[in-house]
């Protein structure tokens, strides 16, 4: 394959993943709008936003880490190879594992969970927080592990066989249910019908993937086949028993930590931790639009690269993969911080959110903007070190980066008066760390598939944007800008942010232009 077609093929792959899950993500402005608009910064909305994280601690280690980073890299490389039926055996036996993992998990999370929630109200007593609320959400959310758990496994297949569309617009579905979830419902069971629609949605961006999955043409393509077996003696399942174990262990470590970060904001005043999830849902966006894309529609391309040995491609493709990620990241950092207030209030300000929601999500969405980076990349180099079976440096990394990240956390919001804030500041620091570790382990473990002497991140071109990007944010947050009124109301808030925009775009574009000569 030519250099051409190389970049043709990432574009495609990239463009793919990008338009489906920027779709999604136009609905998922949608469901945080609806839910924003129905429940605000309240009690209610605090109680879920913790209760959320228990079934996505679980979706995570079951579902999206494990399948892409341990499942289907070593599925995809027998498959590249041409062990086609035993390819399909091996990921069956995984299937059915992880299936029967699944429903285990969840029928202990009903009997343990109600005995964690007993310890938590018994430490933080005096907390206004509605812990009984919050218990009831998540027995309500405990499927939602599994449908999810699910969708990401037959999402990820289809990913690596490059079906990339599906793959990125399959999380419409779950806007979709929370929408109708709670527009439906909430008039009928009220608070509950918020984790009603969750669940509604993950059932719903399960089954979206069933009618390509069974497709006659990826049927007839991949020779797609199933067995009910548990064993299979012909293949060697302890790399797999390994790497699982490894992403388990990662997984609960990055999870602890937003456990921890929302306990804390338990103890801070009403709307912090809701304020934490709307301004988390926000910096997620361009993580998913623009990260997940990149490292999604490069990873089979490296995965393909890398079994064959061909390091000058790979070194080619990995390079450009974090080329891309920086041009692109820097400015969007810039606009998310310096037009975060005309970005929370667009989105968010309405019905019961009102202006003190705003301000608070918007404290902590810049917060957690200045991680945006460091998380895109730290993200990147987990899954290309995943392609050798070494997701172990991963663990290491997250076990050290959980704790950096619960005691800033806890100090910058308990003992400064950044708050709620504080607490998104230390999870952005953290990332930091992610992002210089993995990076030293991508060089130390790829060595062999790597060329040296490549651009690295922080040359020339990055520094340079990086300093244009801290005067533009002190700029475009002054006081002249704040004062901006060229409409009335939403236009005026749209107007100041589109210049804000502009401003940083314009900016990026002449710094682009000098470089190149």
């Amino acid at each position: 394959m030519n250099s051409g077609s190389q970049n043709r093929g990432i574009r495609s792959n990239i463009f793919k993943i990008f338009t489906g899950t920027f779709i999604s993500r136009i609905f998922g402005f949608v469901r945080e709008m609806v839910v924003a608009w129905f429940f605000g910064t309240s009690r209610t909305a605090d109680a879920f936003s913790f209760a959320l994280i228990f079934p996505n601690l679980f979706r995570q280690i079951l579902g999206e880490d494990m399948v892409e980073r341990a499942f289907m890299p070593p599925f995809k490389t027998k498959y590249d190879q041409g062990d086609v039926k035993g390819s399909w055996k091996f990921l069956s036996v995984i299937f059915n594992w992880f299936f029967v993992s699944l429903l285990i998990v969840m029928t202990l999370l009903y009997l343990v969970t109600p005995l964690i929630f007993l310890v938590l109200k018994k430490f933080n007593a005096g907390a206004d927080f509605d812990y009984d609320l919050s218990l009831k959400l998540i027995f309500i959310l405990m499927p939602f592990m599994l449908f999810i758990g699910l969708a990401a496994f037959v999402g990820s297949l289809l990913n690596f066989f490059e079906r990339n569309w599906i793959f990125g617009f399959a999380p419409i579905m779950l806007s979709v249910g929370v929408i109708a979830g709670i527009v439906w419902l909430e008039p009928v069971i009220g608070d509950y019908s918020i984790a009603a629609g969750y669940l509604l949605g993950a059932l719903l961006q399960f089954i979206v993937h069933i009618p390509f999955i069974v497709s006659k043409k990826f049927r007839d393509e991949t020779k797609i086949s199933y067995s009910p077996a548990f064993t299979d003696p012909s293949n060697d399942y302890s790399v797999i028993k390994r790497e699982s174990k490894i992403i388990t262990l990662n997984a609960v470590f990055n999870k602890s930590a937003e456990f921890f970060d929302r306990l804390i904001a338990t103890w801070l005043i009403t709307g912090s931790a809701s304020s934490l999830f709307y301004s988390q849902r926000l910096f997620q966006l361009p993580f998913a639009i623009i990260s997940l894309p990149i490292t999604r529609g490069i990873n089979p391309m490296l995965n393909r690269l890398k079994s064959v040995n061909d390091s000058e491609k790979f070194t080619e493709i990995f390079g450009k993969g974090s080329r891309i990620y920086y041009r692109i990241l820097i400015p969007v950092t810039v606009i998310c911080i310096a037009a975060s207030d005309e970005i929370v209030s667009v989105i968010y300000q309405r019905g019961a959110f009102d202006a003190a929601s705003l301000k608070m999500t918007s404290q902590a969405f810049i917060m957690y903007s200045l991680g945006l980076i460091p998380v895109s990349f730290a993200g990147y180099y987990m899954r290309v070190l995943s392609l050798v079976s070494k997701n172990i440096h991963s663990l290491k990394v997250s076990v050290i980066s959980s704790g950096i990240n619960i005691v800033l956390s806890y100090i910058l919001a308990v003992f400064t008066p950044l708050g709620h804030a504080g607490i998104a500041l230390g999870t952005s620091l953290a990332f930091y760390y992610n992002m210089v570790r993995l990076n030293s382990y991508i060089k130390i473990e790829m060595k062999d598939l790597l060329i040296p002497g490549k651009k690295g991140f922080f040359n020339k071109d990055v520094m340079v944007s990086a300093a244009a990007g801290i005067i533009l944010i002190f700029a475009l947050r002054s006081h002249y800008f704040s004062e901006i009124n060229i409409f009335d109301g939403i236009l005026n808030t749209i107007s100041t942010g589109t210049i804000k925009t502009l401003v940083v775009l314009s900016t990026y574009f002449l710094i682009g232009r000098v470089l190149k000569k």
